[in-house]
């Protein structure tokens, strides 16, 4: 079953400002970059935007070393992260795009998936994400998803402090 988690990230900048960030390689690259403090080996591995969308496939190494001692207990070598984000086209009649998203750790057969909804307010706008992380260990599986849980909130919050400053520099 997994766990689920509902999130909604807000933006002072209009819904089509924000969906350019995330449809611009640009805005990945420097993202990646971002990432590389904590998991120097990051990179793009693929990377397209055309009239059905864009996607973005992304992979971190993360050292064995910054897991948490109950991930290190069952993670015997570095943890490859595979990140994917699918943005369907931007929707200018409604102000809204949605998309999927997606990450997967394939040693521990764990995987975070879920949908968004990036939508226009009176305010700027808000991407409302709703996902479900499932870790596929007996005995440890559920602890292993409240922890992913955890750490996905705090990475939905900064990349949304990252989108905030990239917007306000590049638009």
């Amino acid at each position: 079953m997994g766990r689920r988690l509902d999130y909604t990230v807000t933006y002072d900048a209009p819904a089509e400002e924000i969906y350019r960030s995330f449809t611009s390689r640009h805005y990945w690259e420097s993202l990646l970059e971002e990432y590389r403090n904590l998991t120097p080996q990051s990179e793009i591995t693929r990377f397209s935007s055309d009239h059905t969308g864009t996607r973005v496939v992304f992979t971190h190494n993360l050292p064995r070393a910054y897991l948490p001692p109950i991930a290190r207990a069952v993670m015997p070598t570095d943890v490859i992260i595979t990140r994917e984000q699918h943005f369907e086209p931007y929707d200018r009649d409604r102000n809204r795009a949605g998309g999927t998203y997606g990450a997967s750790i394939p040693i521990v057969v764990a995987h975070f998936r879920g949908s968004h909804l990036l939508t226009q307010t009176d305010q700027g706008c808000q991407l409302r994400l709703a996902s479900v992380c499932k870790v596929a260990i007996p005995l440890v599986g559920r602890k292993l998803e409240e922890l992913v849980i955890r750490h996905i909130t705090e990475l939905f919050d900064a990349e949304e402090k990252f989108t905030t400053d990239w917007v306000s520099k590049h638009h």
